[in-house]
Order: C-alpha cells, then sequence, then structure tokens
C-alpha cells in the first residue's frame, strides 16, 4: 500500500477542506493518505516514509503565501528526486457582475 503525504496551507479553512477531499480520494483508490498542516512539518525527516505527495496552497494578489514558499524550499531540499508529487490551490475572487443587468 502507497503512502501519500497531502500538505497544505491554510488561511481560512477552505484549502484544509479540499486537502481531506483528496485525502478521501486517495483512500477510497486503496492507500494510505496523511494530511498535515505544514506549520507541522519541520525538518526534512518529516517527508521520509511517502511515496508520494501532494501539496495545496492559497493564492493571495496572485502569489503563493510565504508559508507556503518556505515549505517548498524544505522539501526541495529534502533529496526527493524520483518520488511523485502533486499540486492544488484555491483562491476566491468577487464577481462584479449581477444577473440581470
Amino acid at each position: 500500500m502507497k503512502k501519500v503525504l497531502i500538505a497544505f496551507f491554510s488561511h481560512s479553512g477552505k484549502t484544509e477542506q479540499m486537502a481531506e477531499y483528496i485525502a478521501e480520494g486517495v483512500r477510497i483508490k486503496g492507500q494510505q493518505a496523511s494530511v498535515e498542516d505544514i506549520s507541522e512539518i519541520k525538518t526534512s525527516a518529516d517527508f521520509e516514509g511517502y511515496d508520494g505527495y501532494i501539496f495545496g496552497s492559497p493564492t493571495f494578489s496572485l502569489d503563493v503565501p510565504a508559508p507556503m514558499k518556505a515549505f517548498l524550499t524544505l522539501f526541495a531540499k529534502s533529496n526527493l528526486e524520483g518520488k511523485l508529487a502533486g499540486s492544488f490551490g484555491s483562491y476566491s475572487h468577487e464577481v462584479s457582475y449581477q444577473p440581470g443587468e
């Protein structure tokens, strides 16, 4: 059985909810999924023991938030070449168009 780390940064809770939905899909496919807030991952050793990685982050002002950038730097230094990885993002925007206008 493969083990997947789903790590996320969430400001409002929406990205965390998306991470949980993704974990559910991983589990339905018969794999193990561990959902972690990126604040819980402190060292390269925290990436060990996983076969794949999925990272989630909101977008603020068309950019990735600083905590996620720092997390991705740590991941890049973890020497996990050849491992599968993916990502997802969340955002919101206000709609200026109102039906009937």
